[in-house]
């Protein structure tokens, strides 16, 4: 068993586990996240909204973030952000 565990530390370390988040990429998330947390809290107070699935999707110029959000309250939304040239395009 800790050989196993041991190959997966390798593994991770190498370039092949360089799929790391740029700095860009996690101004988009941040920036998508915002935008999804306003449109779950519809502007109301409100507490912390948790991600409970998220992933970035490149497609040429075009990056899709998704996210699955709740909060506390038993609120949830799934949205999608789509950017181009690092700008926020839509917002499904």
């Amino acid at each position: 068993m800790r050989h196993l565990y041991l190959a997966l530390v390798l593994i991770c370390v190498s370039p092949a586990c360089a799929n790391e988040l740029s700095p860009r990429d996690d101004e988009m998330i941040a920036t998508c996240r915002k935008e999804l947390t306003e449109r779950l809290f519809e502007g109301k107070a409100h507490g912390e909204a948790f991600i409970s699935k998220q992933s970035l999707e490149r497609q040429g110029e075009r990056v899709v973030v998704r996210f699955d959000l709740a909060s506390g309250e038993g609120r949830s939304l799934a949205g999608t952000c789509i950017f181009r040239d690092g700008k926020l395009f839509d917002i499904k």
